[in-house]
């Protein structure tokens, strides 16, 4: 049975767990898209090229960074947003017909949104908050 945990709880409730590891799983999407970028590119980024690098990096620190501080309980919203920003890149690709087409792009596409859903939930933003208000 699973107990629900206090507002002084150290242990972050179920929900922000499978947030955090879903969103270490979502973190390899745009890290297989930079590497795929650098590949097909050579390493030359001419003119807004170096988006193409930034951005899936941007996003990859992003998940990483935000799934530690949720574990933590000192922030919610970096995991939450990062997913978001992830999860419509991606469904505008799948949506497009680009590289995200399939039962792959679907998976893809899955993964973050709940990622987002599970790190935004009330009683995962009050765990956070009671964890930074006992600080």
């Amino acid at each position: 049975m699973e107990t629900v945990p206090g507002p002084l709880s150290r242990m972050p409730p179920i929900p922000a767990i499978a947030a955090a590891v879903l969103g270490l799983l979502s973190a390899f999407v745009p890290a297989v898209f930079l590497l795929a970028a650098v590949a097909f590119s050579g390493g030359e980024f001419e003119g807004s090229g170096w988006l193409l690098v930034a951005v899936p990096i941007l996003l990859f620190v992003g998940l990483l960074v935000g799934g530690v501080l949720l574990l933590l309980g000192r922030a919610w919203w970096v995991l939450t947003v990062t997913a978001g920003v992830l999860t419509a890149l991606l469904f505008y690709g799948f949506a497009s017909g680009g590289w995200g087409a399939g039962a792959f792009g679907v998976l893809t596409v899955v993964v973050p949104f709940v990622t987002a859903v599970l790190a935004a939930l009330p009683r995962v933003r009050q765990w956070v908050a009671a964890r930074r208000a006992a600080r």
